[in-house]
């Protein structure tokens, strides 16, 4: 476990010895030249889940958390300048699995002290990977009718239920688990939140091959497992408003933030970056456009925005759990949420555009484009209600509608275009 981060003129130090050591030979010169072939070869050299392990031990995959929780208690700009410089060289720095992105911001915000001493340290070096346990089989556009019980029996729960479509459960040693802990209440109100560790007795993964046959996706059987109240991540009954903190981070983690570089954290959950879009818009010949351009410049703002309003840090967690603190948590996860959403709908809409500009002059009348865009968008809204629920996809409805709306004006503007 690390030390406390120093200021400006030693972490820098710290972090390059430790760097030294442990990084394959020529790693900054291959990074330094840009050469993709010398990166990919250093990269082969090195053991990722061993150096990234190694990494989270000394302090460095969170360099903000209280040295309790593995990290360094370093402050907000030195924890980001930290993340910065490892992005910067490339340097694999997120441990495999939702442990990071997507538990320890709710352990962070919800948990007790002794359960963020035992759970975050191994989620930092990679040596506790994890998975969620949300969706039933009669339990997933509706997730607050799940089934799956929590009884408590002196300081443990005996938990039984099925859950399904658990993604990479097979790889994971823990787990973010939903489970009735009171069925008398407002089914909102009844569901607790826990961290289950996968290697317990009654716990049964059963993989769930794909027409690949490849695994992914798993269902699980829980039967009399036993859960230590040390594992319980959210106040009894309070699991429903800590499963919010763990989707305002997955809707942060799959819309890329404003990461510039993705090589050395491709272990998050995808979604294209600013960058991405603005290299994509350069290439397809878009960026002569003056409205284009504008709404290229409004993105990145929001995009640079949503990367400074989403790092976590001790402090600001601090003050969101003091009085009306919940409200700012929301307000700066719906904000990442939202802004992440607009970065990955203006990437979709560069392709679109500049692909109604090469169609047969027939395809190029907007209201054709809005018909196929809407058509495109509203199935896309249905996917997305299913996970969601019928409040979210009239929601999704509303925004395609409004995109399609959108999408038609910019066809007409770019078909005018010499």
């Amino acid at each position: 476990m690390g030390r406390p981060a120093g200021g400006a003129d030693t972490w820098r130090d710290e972090l390059d010895a430790f760097l030294a050591v442990h990084l394959p030979e020529g790693w900054r010169d291959a990074v330094a030249s840009g050469d993709d072939a010398a990166i990919l070869a250093r990269r082969k050299e090195l053991d990722t889940a061993a150096f990234v392990a190694e990494l989270g031990r000394a302090g460095w995959v969170a360099p903000g958390w209280d040295p309790a929780y593995g990290g360094r208690g370093a402050d907000h700009d030195t924890a980001l300048a930290v993340r910065s410089y490892l992005d910067e060289l490339e340097v694999p720095r997120v441990p495999r699995g939702s442990g990071l992105p997507l538990a320890a911001p709710t352990i962070l915000e919800w948990s007790s002290e002794e359960t963020k001493c035992r759970l975050l340290p191994p989620i930092a070096t990679g040596e506790e990977r994890w998975c969620q346990l949300f969706s039933e089989p009669g339990a997933g556009s509706d997730l607050a009718s799940l089934a799956t019980t929590a009884v408590l029996d002196g300081d443990e729960w005996v938990v039984n239920g099925q859950k399904v479509w658990t993604t990479l459960g097979h790889e994971s040693e823990f787990a973010m688990l939903l489970a009735r802990t009171d069925p008398d209440v407002a089914k909102h109100q009844g569901i607790t939140y826990f961290g289950l560790d996968l290697r317990s007795p009654g716990v049964e993964v059963r993989p769930l091959r794909n027409m690949a046959g490849r695994i992914e996706f798993n269902e699980v059987f829980l039967d009399d497992v036993r859960v230590p109240d040390l594992h319980r991540i959210s106040p009894v009954g309070d699991g429903w408003k800590a499963t919010r903190t763990t989707l305002g981070a997955e809707r942060h983690a799959l819309s890329g933030g404003a990461r510039k570089k993705r090589k050395a954290t491709d272990e998050i959950l995808g979604g294209r970056t600013m960058d991405d879009v603005l290299d994509l818009a350069r290439q397809l010949g878009v960026t002569g456009d003056p409205l284009w351009r504008q709404r290229l410049a409004g993105d990145h703002g929001d995009a640079a925005a949503v990367g400074l309003a989403q790092v976590p840090d001790p402090h600001s967690l601090a003050f969101e759990r003091g009085a009306g603190g919940r409200d700012v948590g929301r307000r700066r996860r719906d904000f990442g949420g939202d802004g992440g959403g607009r970065v990955q709908r203006v990437g979709v809409d560069v392709d679109r555009t500049v692909g109604a500009r090469v169609a047969p002059a027939a395809e190029q009348h907007h209201d054709v484009a809005r018909v196929r865009v809407l058509r495109d968008d509203r199935q896309q809204a249905g996917a997305r209600a299913s996970r969601d629920g019928p409040a979210q996809m009239r929601g999704w409805r509303y925004a395609a509608d409004v995109s399609a709306r959108g999408f038609g004006e910019r066809h007409d503007h770019a078909r005018l275009q010499p």
